[in-house]
């Protein structure tokens, strides 16, 4: 099973916190929908899924809740990156998308589990987190495409993880 990761980072490279009220624009949220009805499902930790679900922005798509806290009775929740991918694969999915914050995104990454990544540059400066490589080790990347979101001043670019 491919797993790809969606993340926006600043302009600056770091991952933007939600805390600060800077949360994506409609045609990045688009974007992220679109891809995700694509796979058929979508991966994200639990603060994730507090901020964004409001009953309709995962409306068609597999929900894998990634958390220690099994309160979510509506939706699946997997203890670890690799029970959610686990998951997945036996339900007969070909490729699993990932959103979230820098903490899901770094477990996954940190386990090896990661095969692409789609980084959004968000057009704006921030304190915040890092992305970090699995073992803090270098870690090359192979450009697959880059567009423009629709004239947003977002840059997103697709890497496969070499």
């Amino acid at each position: 099973m491919k797993a790809i990761l969606y993340s926006g980072l600043t302009a600056n490279g770091n991952y933007g916190s939600s805390e600060t009220g800077q949360l994506p624009i409609q045609e990045e949220l688009d974007d992220l929908n679109k891809q995700a009805l694509e796979a058929g499902n979508i991966v994200m930790g639990r603060k994730t899924y507090e901020i964004f679900n409001d009953g309709k922005v995962f409306d068609g798509l597999d929900v894998v809740v990634v958390s220690t806290e099994s309160i979510l009775a509506e939706v699946q929740t997997a203890r670890s990156p690799r029970e959610a991918l686990d998951y997945l694969n036996l339900k007969g999915y070909s490729s699993a998308f990932i959103i979230g914050g820098v903490t899901l995104a770094n477990a996954f990454l940190a386990q090896n589990l990661i095969d692409e990544m789609v980084i959004n540059i968000e057009p704006y400066l921030e304190e915040g987190l890092k992305l970090k490589s699995s073992e803090g080790k270098f870690q090359n990347l192979q450009l697959l495409g880059f567009k423009e979101i629709e004239k947003s001043g977002i840059v997103q670019l697709h890497y496969k993880l070499a």
